[in-house]
C-alpha cells in the first residue's frame, strides 16, 4: 500500500461515537462514564464506555449478524479490511425510499471494485428525528444483482443509519440477509452503516476498515480511513 504524502489526503469516514451518536429507531445509546480521574487523585484517567447495542455509529454487520453459520468479526481474515477497488456513487435522497437496482444501473460501476460507497448526503440530517426514522435503505434485489456483476465486491458503505430503512422494516430484514447470508459457493457482502462521507472531493485510492474485534462478535463499531487523490 502507497502512504506517499504527495498529491492525496488521508481522511476519516467515519463518526466519531458520542454520546449524540444516533441509533437505528432511537433505541440505543452510547455513554461515557469516568472510571478514575487524575483531578480526583487516581493515578491515571480511564472511562466506561456503555453501549446498549454493538450496532450503532459507523459499524459493519458481519455474516453472523443475520447468518447462523456466518463468519463473526474475529474470524474474518485481516486482508479482508483491505480495499484497492473503491467506487463512489452520489444518489441524492431526503427521505424514506429503497436504493435498487435500476437506481445503481446509471453508474458506470467497474467491474472490479471491492467497495461500493453509496452517498446520499442524507448524514446532514444525522442529528434530526429523520435520520432515524426516515431513513433510505437498501433493496434486498441489490446482492444478486452485486454477485452477479461484481464479483469481487465484499463491502457496500453508505451514508445513512441501517441497510433496513425505518418505513420498511419487513424489506430491510430480507436485505439483511440477503447481503450476509450467501450459498456457500458465494460471499457475504458486508454493510458498513452510518458513514461519514461528506468529505469525499476525489478519487479514491484506497479505503482501511479497521474494527473493534471482539469475540464471535456480530458487527460492531468501525473506523475507516481514506486515501483520497488531489
Amino acid at each position: 500500500m502507497n502512504t506517499s504524502r504527495s498529491n492525496h489526503k488521508l481522511i476519516r469516514l467515519s463518526h466519531i461515537l458520542s454520546e449524540t451518536t444516533p441509533s437505528y429507531g432511537n433505541r440505543d445509546s452510547f455513554r461515557v462514564r469516568k472510571a478514575s480521574s487524575i483531578s480526583n487523585g487516581a493515578s491515571a484517567n480511564t472511562s466506561r464506555w456503555e453501549f446498549t447495542n454493538n450496532h450503532i455509529g459507523t459499524h459493519v454487520d458481519a455474516p453472523s449478524h443475520f447468518d447462523p453459520q456466518g463468519l463473526a468479526t474475529s474470524d474474518i481474515d485481516t486482508s479482508n479490511w483491505f480495499f484497492n477497488s473503491v467506487m463512489l456513487v452520489d444518489m441524492p435522497c431526503s427521505g424514506a425510499r429503497l436504493i435498487n437496482v435500476d437506481d445503481l444501473k446509471n453508474f458506470d460501476i467497474s467491474s472490479d471494485v471491492e467497495m461500493l460507497l453509496i452517498r446520499t448526503s442524507f448524514e446532514n440530517y444525522r442529528h434530526q428525528p429523520r435520520y432515524h426514522n426516515d431513513n433510505p435503505g437498501l433493496d434486498a434485489e441489490l446482492a444478486p444483482y452485486f454477485r452477479d456483476n461484481f464479483p469481487s465486491l465484499r463491502c457496500v458503505g453508505f451514508d445513512f443509519i441501517s441497510v433496513t430503512s425505518w418505513k420498511y422494516r419487513t424489506e430491510g430484514r430480507v436485505s439483511h440477509k440477503a447481503f450476509l447470508y450467501a450459498e456457500r459457493d458465494q460471499h457475504p457482502i458486508m454493510p458498513i452503516e452510518d458513514m461519514a462521507l461528506n468529505a469525499i472531493d476525489g478519487n479514491i485510492e484506497w479505503v482501511v476498515v479497521a474494527p473493534l474485534i471482539v469475540e464471535n462478535g456480530n458487527g460492531g463499531p468501525v473506523t475507516v480511513f481514506a486515501k483520497i487523490e488531489e
